[in-house]
């Protein structure tokens, strides 16, 4: 094989790698109603304004959804 190829393979599965990788790491459908605390928490403890407000909307949005999945 020569260097051209070979690089382009590597590169290729070392960008699917870190695909598949950054998707395990970011999934957390499962877990997301298993502690809605961690959330409202993570408000709590924002440092800007602006970040405590979107946390806090995620926060009721996330409880929502799990009031919802536990309804059905």
């Amino acid at each position: 094989m020569s260097k051209p190829l070979l690089l382009s393979i590597v590169a290729f599965v070392a960008v699917v790698t870190l695909v598949a990788v950054l998707a395990i790491v970011t999934e957390d459908d499962a877990q997301r109603c298993a502690s809605p605390g961690r959330d409202v928490g993570a408000a709590v403890l924002a440092d800007a304004e602006g970040d405590q407000d979107a946390l806090v909307n995620r926060a009721i949005i996330v409880r929502g959804n799990c009031e919802q999945d536990e309804k059905n």
